[in-house]
């Protein structure tokens, strides 16, 4: 914005009118420059606000950058030494088993008294194909009940419900049957000596007949 020009004197205003004109210009200047004054913080604030939002923003975002690098959840599967051997658990420390002859396209626990004694080993969200100190994969399959179970080289795994807790392996080489259907069970075992002889219920150890 220019400034103000004065107001050109004639040499016919007597010296009375020329102070006037010249007052007047003064006036005009110095409201000018009072107005010049109180413009110049309102422009510099944006900038301030701008300057500031620009800051929040990188501190956000850095964060927000922390936060979705973050993990925290526990391996479905991982060895075990045991008493039995190094053996597969599931993220509990339960040890992991199945019977012998089952697969994925051959189920042979698929009824509710069978699961009932020997749990599903179940999978949520995403599983790793390996598991560190095995050389097996992993895996899982959708059984007919719905539930997605965890396998190991292609075997179904379950927990045995009387495993008294983490670590523990009571149930290898234990002899059921469920339906007509004789399953014989193994803990996936890693390394180690397996159980001396299996369990049946004519030699009273584990077993049940349904």
């Amino acid at each position: 914005m220019n400034d103000p020009v004065p107001a050109a004197v004639s040499d016919n205003e007597t010296p009375d009118q020329q102070g006037v004109a010249t007052m007047s210009w003064l006036s005009l200047s110095q409201h000018r420059s009072r107005r010049l004054w109180w413009l110049a913080p309102a422009a510099a604030a944006p900038l301030i606000a701008a300057g500031c939002g620009g800051m929040s923003s990188s501190s956000t975002g850095s964060s927000g950058g922390s936060a979705n690098h973050s993990t925290g959840s526990s391996a479905p599967v991982s060895a075990r030494s045991t008493g039995q051997g190094t053996v597969l658990v599931d993220s509990a420390g339960r040890a992991l088993y199945s019977p012998a002859g089952e697969t994925t396209m051959h189920l042979m626990c698929n009824s509710a008294a069978c699961t009932a004694i020997w749990p599903v080993a179940t999978a949520s969200g995403s599983v790793p194909s390996s598991v560190p100190g095995a050389s097996g994969k992993l895996g899982t399959l959708h059984r007919p009940d719905g539930k997605t179970q965890l396998t190991y080289d292609g075997h179904p795994l379950y927990r045995f419900s009387s495993d008294p807790g983490a670590g523990k392996v009571t149930g290898d080489g234990t002899q059921d049957s469920f339906g007509g259907t004789k399953l014989t069970w193994h803990v996936i075992r890693l390394s180690g000596k397996p159980a001396s002889s299996p369990s049946s219920p004519s030699s009273g150890g584990n077993g049940y007949n349904y």
